[in-house]
């Protein structure tokens, strides 16, 4: 299982640096399923629906008016 992260042309500076996070996290996730440890790939994949449900809510955009 993979899973590619395609680029957004209008991605801010900040959610550029946010990526490989998920992209680590996803990676860890696959490597777990790929050793048999499928509690560990359970943590990994509910640690990053966690982090990009709830992660970095202190980032503000401005609404043009």
């Amino acid at each position: 299982m993979r899973i590619n992260i395609a680029p957004i042309s209008d991605a801010t500076g900040t959610e550029q640096d946010l990526r490989p996070r998920a992209r680590t996290l996803s990676m860890m996730a696959s490597l777990s399923l790929a050793a048999g440890e499928i509690r560990a790939a359970e943590g990994y994949l509910l640690e990053l629906l966690a982090w990009c449900a709830f992660g970095d809510r202190d980032v503000v955009r401005e609404i043009p008016a």
